[in-house]
């Protein structure tokens, strides 16, 4: 059985001994490691914050979204959508559970002598709230009785009324939107920012007065929910027999929530992976640092090495001795590099305000491939050193 200890103390020694070349070596493969484990982790927790930012506004397996167009090109589609059509998928497509449209306008709100103009004005229905689990925190959501007849009720967001109102109650206010006079029920719950989108800068009016207010008649996007995740394809399906009989052509498109979010988990897993990757070459160049020292080394110790052969050392030792110095180099790093890529990743996401999710299977990998690395990039300045003759070895000078 082949003793490491020996080689091991020798290595440990000699790395001591040379302790400003051993820490610069070493720099590489801290680097690397660091580089790995911040991108891996700022990685998971992007990924962690978008799925449950989509999670958060109702999305669930359950959930079917109708929009206009084949859902082929990447150009805006002409809508095709519309209020007849929402009345006729609630009304005749079974086993759903709520059906929430979205017509999308510009709205100028004046509020006394304020005037305010929203990131979003949308005429929904009554569903809203169940569908994307956003509640009236303030008042309440209007009704099925209100949004079919035509009552003039608005609910708002956080940012507006911060915006009109400031610290004061909205509720029972009055206000016009593009001129049309409108009474304040409710104020949504804060949901903050989405990417660069303010969630809160919004007024939801009912679904019937979208026309009137905002001067669109077609739906940007459809919303609908099943009972039960396995109801989502016979729903579909229906769905597709429905508005092909209305519209008498497919220039409509669907697809599942599931599937959203198991492409969006994709690309963002394809990013991490991609930034990764490169952070992982600095990995390789480390290697190739080592690889250049211990060379160095095994010719600045040729003597050493010649002395320890000729008192009974073997090529073995030698080898062992070479390939611990690496090893230990780039185990020593890739721990540092491990403690300074967790460091740096929680205080990146702290200061971005997102949820730090160290990449704990990272670090492992990371610590596995500096190992590969130290024993690659080891051996050869290892095998010139354990094969240098003794009588040749001691006769060399510097």
């Amino acid at each position: 059985m082949i003793n490491l200890v020996e080689p091991l103390k020798l290595a440990s020694q000699s790395l001591l001994a040379n302790k400003l070349r051993t820490i610069l070596t070493t720099m590489g493969v801290v680097i690397g490691v660091a580089a790995v484990i911040t991108l891996v982790s700022m990685g998971e927790g992007a990924k962690s914050y978008v799925l449950n930012q989509i999670s958060g506004w109702g999305v669930g397996s359950n959930s079917i979204t109708i929009q206009p167009g084949e859902g082929s090109g990447t150009s805006i589609p002409e809508l095709t959508l519309t209020y007849e059509d929402m009345i006729a998928i609630r009304d005749k497509v079974k086993k759903i559970q709520y059906v929430m449209p979205e017509l999308v306008g510009r709205g100028r709100i004046k509020y006394g002598k304020k005037e305010y103009t929203p990131g979003y004005t949308l005429g929904v229905s009554q569903d809203y709230p169940l569908a994307y689990k956003q509640k009236a925190v303030e008042g309440r959501f209007f009704s099925l009785a209100e949004d079919n007849g035509r009552k003039r009720v608005v609910v708002i967001g956080k940012t507006v009324v911060r915006n009109l109102f400031g610290n004061f109650s909205p509720i029972g206010e009055k206000i016009k939107i593009n001129g049309i006079g409108y009474l304040v029920i409710g104020v949504l719950e804060e949901k903050g920012a989405m990417l660069s989108y303010d969630m809160d800068d919004m007024v939801l009016i009912p679904s019937s007065l979208a026309e009137l207010t905002l001067g669109v008649k077609k739906i940007w996007e459809m919303m609908v929910t099943t009972y039960d995740d396995k109801d989502v394809p016979e729903v579909m399906s229906e769905i597709e027999k429905l508005l092909f009989a209305r519209h008498r052509k497919i220039d409509f498109h669907m697809h599942t929530q599931a599937g959203l979010i198991d492409i969006t988990n994709n690309i963002l897993n394809a990013l991490t992976g991609i930034v990764s990757a490169i952070a992982a070459i600095s990995l390789l160049v480390g290697g190739i640092g080592i690889m250049n020292i211990m060379l160095v080394a095994v010719t600045e110790r040729t003597r050493e090495i010649g002395i320890r052969k000729a008192i009974g050392a073997k090529r073995r030792d030698i080898f062992l001795q070479f390939v611990m110095e690496s090893i230990l180099i780039t185990i020593s790093g890739a721990v540092l590099g491990i403690s300074i890529g967790t460091l740096a990743s929680w205080g990146i996401m702290s200061a971005l305000k997102l949820e730090a999710v160290i990449a704990y299977n990272a670090a492992a990998i990371a610590c596995f491939v500096a190992l590969i690395v130290g024993l690659f990039f080891g051996v050869y300045p290892a095998m010139r050193a354990a094969r240098l003759d003794p009588v040749d070895a001691l006769r060399f000078e510097v």
